[in-house]
């Protein structure tokens, strides 16, 4: 008891250095950082999995799924999470309920676009491609419903019961594949039944897992069917701004995979995968912060938050130079079939610079500054489509790297911005 005094008051006094409340910091910074750990240890591991196991021709078609799959996510109405986390911390938590049934309503017309695409590959006799399109279809719906409880317990300031599904669902989704992969040795010229066995599991254990804690949820913290009638309309703005940003997390794999082929994705893949994976302990910030913001005043955030995002830069360029020492340490241990990948990943560790647009963005969704998250998102993502197909034009998988990069930075200096203009 003596120790948990000290490090409260240590925390506490240091608030007056941070400029933060430390002690909502480490509590929910805590469950994050665990839950970061693991999930990111569970995928690290399926990663190794496939880059030793798999044909890399065979885990490009794998990938290739994944992308056309969350190509057309658009439909599943991604910006109700947002707009629901952002709800709950002021007492409004009946979007749990509406939500589900209107992503599940919406997400019919991503799996609509799925079974046209899996009938147009039909017909072209790529079975390897059109049955696994065919299966996911019948879940993607319920996928998408059930994943809000990422967003309601964040929320509810819950963190460590969403720390406990995270890691959960995670582990048993990695394991999964790594078992199957595993199993897949003895049968690794069915080419077809591997990619369809591993799409399909990818996303029916995901669904059913989150499935699972979405009812108990229900059951057991039984949400308030309270709305906040902005919720829904806040979510439909927040999914129509993320449109393009949808269209642009995805496209650069659609491209690879079209003009260069399957082994070529894979190549792409594995060059940004280390990156992303360092990525994952800042993502955890937005969840922890958007309860806190949603309830400030936008001069609070505007007076503290500059100040912040630009400290956290200078440690991001530090662990940008880390990796460049690092990187190909990594891969010569770890994906071994991929050393080709190593220049392409040390230059995509400068778009870990993009931390200061995801503080931005949060910091803009919590005040629901709907016309400045426009003016953020919208021009943006044009440019950065242009600048992806223009460095693909131009200079193939490596002007696709530097587009990204000059994304990420583009997109924080222009969030640093709206935060100023709040």
């Amino acid at each position: 008891m003596a120790i948990k005094q000290t490090i409260f008051h240590l925390l506490k006094r240091s608030e007056k250095y941070t400029q933060t409340d430390n002690i909502y910091l480490a509590k929910g910074g805590f469950w994050l950082i665990s839950t970061r750990v693991m999930v990111a240890v569970g995928s690290f591991l399926a990663a190794v999995a496939f880059a030793n196991l798999l044909d890399p021709g065979l885990y490009g078609n794998y990938k290739y799924i994944i992308s056309l799959t969350g190509l057309l996510s658009i439909f599943t109405l991604k910006g109700m999470g947002s707009a629901l986390s952002q709800a709950v911390p002021r007492g409004f938590e009946g979007g749990y309920y509406s939500l589900a049934k209107t992503r599940i309503k919406f997400g019919c017309l991503q799996s609509l676009g799925v079974i046209i695409l899996g009938g147009y590959y039909f017909f072209q006799g790529n079975y390897i491609l059109a049955l696994p399109l065919f299966f996911i279809s019948f879940v993607l719906p319920f996928r998408s419903a059930f994943s809000l409880i990422a967003s309601f317990l964040p929320g509810r300031k819950n963190f460590r019961l969403n720390s406990k599904y995270q890691i959960s669902q995670s582990l048993i989704t990695n394991f999964s594949l790594i078992a199957f992969l595993l199993s897949a040795l003895f049968f690794s010229d069915k080419s077809k039944l591997i990619v369809f066995g591993l799409a399909g599991l990818y996303f029916l254990t995901e669904t059913l897992v989150n499935g699972v804690f979405y009812f108990q949820i229900k059951n057991k913290l039984k949400p308030n069917r309270k709305e906040d009638p902005q919720t829904k309309k806040y979510g439909f703005h927040l999914t129509f701004v993320n449109f393009l940003g949808q269209i642009i997390q995805y496209l650069d794999q659609i491209l690879v995979f079209h003009s260069l082929g399957a082994a070529q994705l894979a190549m792409y893949t594995f060059a940004l995968l280390p990156v992303e994976k360092l990525k994952e302990p800042m993502q955890m910030l937005s969840p922890l912060a958007l309860p806190k913001f949603s309830v400030k005043s936008s001069q609070e955030i505007k007076k503290n938050l500059l100040p912040k995002i630009l400290k956290l830069l200078l440690l991001t360029f530090a662990a940008v130079l880390f990796y460049q020492l690092a990187a190909p340490i990594v891969f010569k241990i770890f994906f071994p079939k991929y050393q080709a990948s190593i220049f392409y990943s040390q230059i995509f560790a400068l778009s870990l610079l993009g931390i200061g647009y995801s503080i931005s963005s949060t910091a803009l969704t919590s005040q629901m500054a709907t016309k400045k998250i426009y003016s953020l998102e919208v021009p943006t993502a044009i440019f950065d489509i242009l600048l992806l197909v223009g460095g693909f034009y131009w200079l193939g998988i490596l002007g696709i790297i530097l587009a990204r990069v000059a994304s990420e930075i583009i997109r924080t200096v222009v969030g640093l911005i709206m935060i100023k203009k709040l």
